[in-house]
């Protein structure tokens, strides 16, 4: 055999080889419906429901549970977001900074959560949909980065004086 037929015959190998490879690597990955299956599927959700997690984060003044003015867009906006949508409920958590006791701290991040919770059942939310949870100081997003601020503490830990509204998803 000649030199050349040989090496046509490893490239020609090698082509195969790496075809075979591809083939085989995209064995595992879900196939595109038919038109037919496309057709006969219902679609519960809009693409942009599906992607968009309906989440909001208002925050507190130091030492109190009264929703701020400027905070409450945020809670109309989740409101309009749950209009129309299927949902299993909406989780209410609240949140204090590490400034007071332990026991203080709970019962403030709770009438937190209760006050976010009037709110939302006033714009019409059902009651009975929305599960309230007091987590107190556990739970701060500012860590020790706040511990040497001296009079700026209280303005370091405003990002801990929150309350996250998470809607969960019908499943």
């Amino acid at each position: 055999m000649k030199p050349l037929n040989r090496w046509v015959l490893v490239v020609l190998a090698v082509v195969l080889i790496a075809i075979l490879l591809v083939f085989w690597s995209r064995r595992d990955q879900p196939q595109a419906p038919s038109v037919g299956d496309v057709a006969s599927q219902q679609e519960t959700t809009t693409p942009s429901q599906a992607e968009e997690p309906v989440t909001a984060s208002v925050l507190f003044d130091f030492d109190q549970s009264v929703l701020r003015p400027g905070e409450t867009p945020k809670l109309d906006e989740l409101t309009a977001k749950l209009k129309g949508r299927a949902f299993d409920g909406v989780s209410v958590v609240g949140h204090a900074d590490q400034i007071g006791t332990d026991p203080y701290n709970l019962r403030l991040s709770g009438q937190r959560a209760d006050a976010v919770r009037a709110y939302l059942v006033g714009k019409g939310v059902d009651a009975g949909s929305i599960r309230t949870e007091a987590r107190g100081e556990r739970e701060a997003v500012t860590g020790e980065a706040c511990k040497n601020q001296g009079r700026k503490r209280i303005e370091c830990l405003q990002p801990d004086r929150r309350v996250e509204v998470t809607l969960a998803a019908a499943r």
